[in-house]
């Protein structure tokens, strides 16, 4: 009797060392922002939090003298403002994640993990949440890096399946009064135009960062044979299927999301599956420091 394949390990190597790396690099940056502020800093009157190795990039002003009398390395001093932000990230957990070779589902999930790490591990506080069937689940706010491994494992139990409902599950949102930054990371393929759902992401007073990835020619049609729908799980013959007007419906599907990404100021970062994770996430941080377009 063969044993049933076993799912690979979550988080792979990879992903932990690409958190690591990022979270090293936001710090020589001074922090990861979210909603506006970096929630660690180095600089006077503020709360002092410890001490921190110094790093190529960190204001020498900050240097503790007395420290590399006694020890010979060179140690700055750290500080945090009083109020952290919130980093609320949403993952599109529906079938259509589950398409291209890697799937769009691989690259989703990793980033993440990593987003969340990053801003735990600068003391935001984080909440992660997975859409699937109109629905949303998720964690409760948590903050502090002992929560990352919590954050994994919610990450590493969710299978994406059936439809997502996006406009549905973010509805359900109440976040008046709190300042940070909500994610989505889907493929954006949902029937309705993107309008009432990027307005609704902008209700809760975040700010909205959307992730769209895509899948290598999955826009392209076979010339005979059936497509396979992942969300409905069945097979959809192309015969007689008007080429041209699938093509226009994607391409006016694709110019609603930008056009409502831009109305609303939200950044929109676009990614293809077949991404390196380190690129993935280095554009997103990218698009956060330069704005909306």
């Amino acid at each position: 009797m063969r044993r049933p394949r076993r799912a690979p390990p979550f988080p792979d190597p990879e992903t932990l060392a690409v958190c690591e790396r990022a979270s090293l690099r936001l710090r020589r940056r001074g922090g990861v922002t979210v909603g506006g502020r970096r929630r660690v800093a180095i600089e006077e009157g503020m709360d002092f939090t410890g001490f921190a190795e110094y790093v190529p990039g960190m204001d020498l002003r900050h240097l503790d003298w007395q420290i590399y009398a006694r020890t010979g390395g060179f140690h700055v001093r750290r500080y945090a403002e009083e109020r952290s932000g919130l980093l609320l990230i949403l993952l599109d957990a529906s079938g259509s994640m589950t398409v291209g070779a890697p799937p769009k589902w691989a690259l989703a999930r990793r980033l993440a993990a990593v987003l969340a790490y990053a801003a735990l591990q600068e003391l935001h506080r984080v909440q992660l949440g997975l859409i699937q069937g109109g629905a949303l689940r998720a964690l409760p706010i948590t903050a502090g890096i002992s929560f990352a491994p919590e954050a994994f494992r919610f990450l590493a139990s969710a299978r994406p399946a059936g439809r997502a409902g996006l406009i549905s599950a973010v509805g359900d949102l109440h976040l008046r009064g709190e300042r940070g930054a909500v994610v989505l990371i889907s493929d954006f393929l949902e029937p309705q135009p993107a309008s009432p759902l990027v307005e609704a992401l902008a209700r809760t007073g975040l700010r909205v960062d959307l992730c769209r990835i895509e899948a290598p020619g999955e826009f392209e049609l076979p010339r005979r044979g059936a497509l396979y729908d992942p969300e409905g799980r069945a097979h959809l013959s192309v015969e007689g299927l008007d080429r041209g007007a699938v093509a226009q419906g994607v391409a006016a599907l694709l110019a609603g999301l930008r056009g409502a990404a831009r109305a609303r100021q939200a950044r929109l970062i676009e990614l293809e599956s077949g991404a390196r994770l380190a690129e993935a996430v280095e554009r997103y941080y990218q698009a956060v420091a330069r704005g909306p377009r």
